[in-house]
């Protein structure tokens, strides 16, 4: 019997991620991909003779199992991971995923709502480029649905969330385990869900370990490159500089760290930086970093999504796990 071709060998063959192949294949919306790319897996895909899963109108209605997914954004940051793993438990079941991309207008919510309704979707995913909180319409009540990487105000709802605070509270913990005593924290825009909670684990750990933030040490960022490098430079140029810096993305990290070569400052020796998200050029530039775990998050919510059990109102917190890489080896680098 001739092997199914799928999207991980078309990814491999392109030399492009798999979530690239899932979201040119599955001609999801409001993705913007390079054209030649976009052109050289559908070349590849050919050659492979990958063949899709039916289309909607191929099935029989009482046999199909239509899952779909409405996400505010999809843009090269987050969120691919989170479709990536939605799409790869789709094909492991055999069953169809519908995505529709709301750009976080209401109106296009409530559209891409009524076109699963008539579908006649299973159920639905509603997810979020960020961890969040949402007020989903109150359409979405009409059909069995788990809300993924956001939570409604009042909690209701079955909601799976990364473990923020936990994350937080690791990364800051894994600077005082290697001996830093003065750790401050560059945070994403103080408003957002992920940046409160990560704060949150950054403080609980200087509290259990004795340790205080002085003042100063707490900077702000857009989550960009650019002010993660304006906050450092703003943090070395304390009268008592930290030995530790938690930047609370991996981004605002990579911006630490050209503030860091900018200014003399030696990485891991003088100050050990970790980032957070676990980004691929986090792992080329060596930087340290806790993982945003989408990949099982999206698991969990279709295998609450498929199962017999009632959704009830449940908040499921999924941690994510420290990677140690270079700009944290500080015992390396004492001993070198």
């Amino acid at each position: 019997m001739k092997k199914r071709v799928k999207m991980v060998d078309i990814a491999r063959a392109a030399e492009v991620s798999r979530t690239s192949v899932s979201l040119i294949l599955n001609k999801v919306p409001g993705v913007r991909i390079a054209e030649a790319t976009r052109q050289r897996v559908l070349q590849v895909a050919r050659e492979l003779g990958y063949t899709p899963g039916p289309l909607l109108s191929d099935l029989e209605p009482a046999r199909t199992r239509v899952f779909g997914v409405l996400i505010n954004e999809i843009s090269s940051a987050y969120p691919v991971d989170l479709i990536y793993g939605l799409q790869n438990w789709a094909d492991a079941q055999g069953v169809q995923v519908l995505i529709q991309v709301s750009d976080g207008a209401a109106d296009r919510e409530v559209a891409a709502l009524e076109l699963f309704d008539r579908v006649g979707v299973t159920g639905i995913v509603y997810a979020s480029t960020f961890s969040a909180i949402v007020s989903p319409p109150a359409l979405l009540a009409r059909f069995r649905h788990v809300l993924l990487n956001c939570r409604r105000e009042d909690r209701t709802g079955f909601s799976i969330l990364p473990a923020e605070r936990h994350g937080g509270a690791l990364a800051t913990h894994h600077l005082v385990e290697i001996g830093c005593q003065k750790i401050a924290t560059i945070t994403g825009d103080p408003w957002q869900f992920a940046s409160r909670e990560r704060l949150a684990g950054y403080h609980r750990t200087l509290n259990k370990a004795g340790l205080v933030a002085l003042s100063g040490y707490e900077q702000s960022s857009d989550w960009g490159h650019r002010s993660g490098y304006e906050a450092a430079l703003q943090l070395f140029a304390l009268p008592n500089p930290p030995d530790g810096i938690f930047c609370q993305n991996d981004i605002v990290a990579r911006g630490a760290l050209e503030a860091a070569r900018e200014q003399g400052v030696n990485v891991p020796g003088d100050v050990a930086i970790i980032g957070y998200d676990d980004r691929e050029f986090a792992r080329d530039l060596g930087i340290s970093s806790v993982t945003l775990p989408y990949l099982e998050m999206a698991e969990r919510a279709f295998a609450a999504l498929t199962s017999a059990a009632d959704l009830v109102d449940r908040t499921i917190f999924v941690s994510g796990k420290l990677m140690e890489r270079a700009s944290t080896a500080r015992n390396q680098a004492q001993s070198a």
